[in-house]
């Protein structure tokens, strides 16, 4: 019993010593060039929000997007992979759904939905 108690504690112990050194550093992985890539998507446990508002500006390149939500406070936002596409769609005054994750010091976009597009206000058929 004794032996048991004494082994799962090392083997523990190691495990707790040598996690950080496996995990390794993902900020020496980066790359050069002009363009930046998208987002990479964050982590499951990320907390998932949901933003409304119109779009200020979208930069294909940087694959990031501003909007101005419902209460007047602007945002950038970062798309990742998997929506950094549906950027194309967007345009300045379209009214859009946002979900976005925070990862570090940025926020990813996850998903963009457009509510109304410009112009599209007000325009009836009769």
């Amino acid at each position: 019993m004794k032996r048991t108690a004494v082994l799962l504690a090392a083997g523990l112990a190691t495990l707790l010593l040598n996690g950080p050194a496996v995990a390794g550093d993902p900020s020496s992985t980066g790359t050069s060039g002009s363009s930046t890539a998208p987002a990479e998507e964050p982590g499951w446990l990320s907390i998932p929000h949901h933003v409304t508002g119109s779009v200020l500006s979208v930069d294909k390149k940087a694959h990031s997007v501003s909007i101005k939500d419902t209460k007047g406070q602007e945002m950038t936002l970062v798309a990742d992979s998997d929506t950094a596409a549906e950027l194309s769609r967007l345009k300045e005054g379209d009214e859009v759904k946002v979900t976005y994750k925070r990862d570090k010091d940025e926020l990813v976009a996850t998903k963009i939905d457009i509510a109304h597009a410009a112009g599209s206000r007000g325009s009836t058929t009769r």
